[in-house]
Parts: structure tokens; C-alpha cells; sequence
């Protein structure tokens, strides 16, 4: 590892090669911050997420120490939450903390001046406090709120373990010199909690280079498609009740399942089950391809279970919108992506837990491919306008030198609904 401090120090416990959730994200600001020169260490866990395992090839440490994309990877041994429950996940996070602080103590890992800790670990912004030099600078970056998002979910309840994780975040966070959100509600909430560090709200970003809209073949099957994660905060069981009524009413409307996760035994039985013979599971496309794969889909879908939506904004659909594809979502009125919808008309949001209102809008899209198109087209304009890779990227570094960018008023500007 490096012995300067001229180098920029990034936690996270998902990193390459997890190709979805936040690992995707916190891989290409890496790989991003490399290519401009900068010098940059990633301590991360071995690979094990979605499937809760190790992945090959990791098991005993053989890629513990590597270059990645011109990035300097350490990995640490690491505590694998199988069955997703929550004391297993702090088990996990945990383990992950006294990794970075033994490494620390040992001299493995070096201290900096440019820390950034990625939430939903709120352990994992606690190493990173402890890993900034006093003269340096912290930024955590918060794809989740960890406390709520629990509760939401129930995996914790309303009790004492529920308000020491509050307490926790809050203690946390008060020591990070910068906090980036994807939300206003999620700013406000932290505030609510007690949070007095700056807190800026900055939208997932897209390489629109990687990703741009590709045509479908002209008389070609309706395809809806989901891709991501298959774990609880997604609210499957929605999900697979709309399935079953477009095989009842549009048989001819073929439904893309892609992904893997802690959810995908019980999806593949309620398929059975089921006879969706409308339905097909397919593995995640390997990254190189994610434009195709995106393209696949003429309306993809992003299902969300209601108690979590608050606290935590699908990543994907900013790739989406990239792709020029409209998604129909479940989310309540008032939620970031109700007022993603409100603003950019890119989208059709249905009430939660509502299959037939879910089954409607689908249908409705994949009938009108000149609806699909205008919407396509909205989305992309819109990500273009104010989450374009480098423009977003450029935010972050200027957050983590603890400079002011100019862009930032602008952006403002255009997504008054997201940052009021």
C-alpha cells in the first residue's frame, strides 16, 4: 500500500467486481479519480454480495492485494451476513471496522488527507473518521439511511437498538467534513436526526458514453424488464402479482427478471408455483454489455417495498433514463421518485402494493411506442442536464479538496423538485 500521503483513500465493503447497488458507483469514481491522475486506495471487503458468498476465486485472500483499474485494492477478511438478518449485518460491518482500524494501527493502512466512506455502513463512516488525518478532509457519501431504512423494512423495530443506531449515524456523520445524499428527504431526515455537518444533495451520475439509447427491432415482442438486486427492499411480492396479471390479460407482454440476491429461491418457486409462463430469470449482463442489456427493455420496472422508499432512491434508474427507457415504479406521493415523475413526465409511478394499477401502466407503455419514445427522450435530456458522469464527479472531488464549484447552482436549478 501507499507509504505518502498524497493519495486519496476510498471505504466502501462493495467495490469491483459486484456489478450492481453501490459497488458499481463507488468502482467508477475510483476508476474515474485514477484516470485524472490522482493516486487511489480502495479498502474493501472480499466480494460476497448478492448471493452472501464469497465469490470464487477470493475465498482465501488471493486478490486481497491488487491493481484495479489503475487503482490500488486492499481486501479485507471478511464476515459473510448469510439469510440477511440485521445482527448479522452489524456483525459484518463491524468486522469490516476493526479490519480498517488493526490495518491502521499496523501501518498497512496509511491515514489521509482525502477519506471517502460510503453508507449504508454507518461503521464504514465511522473507519473513516478514524482514517483522516487531522489536517485532511472526509467526505461520506449516504446511498442509504441506514436507521430508517431498518426500521422500514422491520428488521429492527422502534426500540433501544433502533435509537442507538440513530445515535450512531448522528455521531457518525457529525464527523465527516461533507455529506452527499441523493435526496432532499434524505437531508431532511439526517437533519431531524441531529446531523450539523454540510450535506449536499448530488444525483447518482451516468456515462453517457457508455450509455445511450439503442433502437428496438421493429416488430419485436413487448418486453418490461427488471435487473438488479432480488432482495427484500425491492417488494417482489408486487411484483409478482403484476406478473401474473399480464399473463392473464397481455400474454404477448414477454417480463425480463435479471439479478440474483438473498430473494431468488422464493422468486423461483412463486414462478413455479404460479405457472408465469410469461416470466423469464436471466443472470446479470457483465458490465461491458449493461448499454445492451438496457436497451433490451421497451418499460423496465422499479418495485419498491413502501416502508423503505424514504430512505434509500434506486440507483438504476438513472442508467435507465441514460438508456432512454421509461420505468414504471411503485412509490407513494411526495417520495423523490413521485417527484421525479412530477418534473420530468420520464416515468409513471403507482400507488404501492397496488398489482392491477402496476399491471395498467404497464401495459399502457409497452402499447404505445410513441409514448415510450417521447419518454425516452425526456429521461435522457434530464440526466444529461444534471447527472452526467463528469459533471457529478467533478462535484465530488471539489467536496473532498473542500473547494466551491459553480455548477452547483446551476444543477439546482434544473431539478427544483428534487432539492426543494
Amino acid at each position: 500500500m501507499r507509504t505518502n500521503n498524497e493519495f486519496v483513500l476510498i471505504l466502501s465493503q462493495h467495490f469491483y467486481p459486484t456489478l450492481i447497488g453501490s459497488a458499481a458507483y463507488i468502482t467508477d469514481f475510483s476508476r474515474w479519480m485514477a484516470e485524472r491522475g490522482r493516486a487511489v486506495t480502495v479498502v474493501t471487503d472480499r466480494p460476497f454480495y448478492p448471493d452472501y458468498e464469497i465469490a470464487a476465486g477470493y475465498e482465501a485472500g488471493q486478490r486481497d492485494c491488487e491493481e484495479v483499474f489503475g487503482v490500488d485494492v486492499l481486501r479485507l477478511p471478511t464476515y459473510v451476513p448469510k439469510g440477511g438478518r440485521a445482527i448479522k449485518r452489524c456483525i459484518n460491518e463491524a468486522v469490516f471496522l476493526a479490519g480498517v482500524v488493526s490495518r491502521l494501527l499496523t501501518g498497512r493502512i496509511k491515514r489521509s488527507t482525502q477519506v471517502v466512506s460510503l453508507c449504508p455502513s454507518i461503521f464504514t463512516v465511522l473507519a473513516g473518521a478514524v482514517a483522516t488525518k487531522r489536517s485532511g478532509r472526509h467526505v461520506a457519501i449516504v446511498h442509504d439511511i441506514q436507521s430508517g431504512l431498518a426500521a422500514g423494512l422491520g428488521m429492527l423495530g422502534s426500540g433501544p437498538i433502533l435509537r442507538l443506531l440513530q445515535s450512531l449515524e448522528r455521531f457518525a456523520l457529525n464527523r465527516a467534513d461533507s455529506i452527499i445524499v441523493l435526496s432532499e428527504h434524505m437531508r431532511e431526515v439526517l437533519q431531524r436526526q441531529g446531523v450539523r455537518r454540510p450535506i449536499e444533495v448530488i444525483p447518482i451520475w451516468v456515462d453517457l458514453n457508455q450509455i445511450f439509447p439503442l433502437p428496438r427491432p421493429d416488430g419485436a415482442r413487448p418486453v418490461v424488464l427488471y435487473s438488479g438486486n432480488l432482495g427484500r427492499k425491492q417488494g417482489w411480492d408486487q411484483l409478482i402479482a403484476m406478473v401474473e396479471i399480464l399473463r392473464d390479460r397481455r400474454p404477448d407482454i414477454q417480463v425480463v427478471i435479471r439479478g440474483t440476491g438473498s430473494r431468488i429461491d422464493v422468486l423461483q418457486e412463486e414462478i413455479q408455483e404460479r405457472r408465469l409462463t410469461n416470466v423469464s430469470l436471466q443472470p446479470l449482463v457483465p458490465a461491458e454489455q449493461l448499454n445492451e442489456g438496457l436497451a433490451a427493455g421497451d418499460v423496465h420496472l422499479v418495485p419498491q417495498d413502501p416502508n423503505g422508499a424514504d430512505f434509500a432512491i434506486p440507483s438504476k434508474v438513472y442508467g435507465i433514463m441514460a438508456a432512454g427507457r421509461p420505468f414504471v415504479c411503485t412509490a407513494v406521493p411526495g417520495s423523490p421518485l413521485a417527484l421525479l415523475e412530477k418534473q420530468t413526465q420520464s416515468c409513471a409511478c403507482v400507488p404501492p402494493n397496488d398489482p392491477d394499477a402496476f399491471a395498467d401502466a404497464v401495459i399502457r407503455l409497452a402499447s404505445d411506442p410513441a409514448l415510450c419514445e417521447g419518454m425516452g427522450q425526456r429521461a435522457r435530456d434530464y440526466v444529461a442536464a444534471t447527472a452526467s458522469r463528469d459533471v457529478v464527479l467533478s462535484r465530488y472531488l471539489d467536496l473532498l479538496l473542500g473547494q466551491s464549484n459553480p455548477a452547483t447552482k446551476e444543477i439546482r436549478q434544473l431539478q427544483p423538485a428534487l432539492d426543494r
